[in-house]
C-alpha cells in the first residue's frame, strides 16, 4: 500500500516504500487525484526509498500522468539516489508546467523546505 503524507493542505508527500510497478504507480495515481479534488493545487513532494527499483514502464505512463495534471501540480520535489531517474525526471521538467526539481537523497531535508514554501 503506498504511503502519503501532508505537510499542509495543499503539499502532498509520497513515499514509494517498494518497487515502482505500472500497478503500484497507479495506486500513487489514485492518492494524488484524491488530494487534486480537495484541492484546486498541490505541491508534490515523492521520494523512492533506498533500494527500489523502478521498471521502465512506469516511467512513460508516470509522465503522461504529469502532462494531463501539471496545471495543477504547482511545485514537484523528486527525490532518488537513482541517477538515470532523476536525469529523466529532470528533461519531464521540459514539457510540464509544474516547478520540478530533482534532489539526491541525501538532500531530502532541502526538498521538503524547498516544496513547503
Amino acid at each position: 500500500m503506498a504511503t502519503s503524507f501532508e505537510l499542509a493542505g495543499h503539499v502532498v508527500g509520497l513515499m514509494i516504500d517498494q518497487d515502482v510497478t505500472s500497478e503500484y504507480l497507479e495506486e500513487l495515481h489514485g492518492l494524488i487525484r484524491e488530494k487534486l479534488e480537495e484541492n484546486e493545487k498541490i505541491n508534490l513532494f515523492c521520494e523512492i526509498m533506498p533500494g527500489n527499483n523502478v521498471d521502465l514502464l512506469p516511467v512513460f505512463q508516470n509522465l503522461i500522468f504529469k502532462f494531463e495534471n501539471s496545471g495543477k501540480i504547482t511545485k514537484m520535489a523528486f527525490v532518488s539516489d537513482i541517477s538515470w531517474l532523476n536525469k529523466l525526471m529532470d528533461l519531464n521538467d521540459l514539457f510540464i508546467q509544474s516547478d520540478l526539481r530533482t534532489f539526491e537523497f541525501a538532500d531530502r531535508l532541502e526538498a521538503l523546505s524547498w516544496i513547503s514554501q
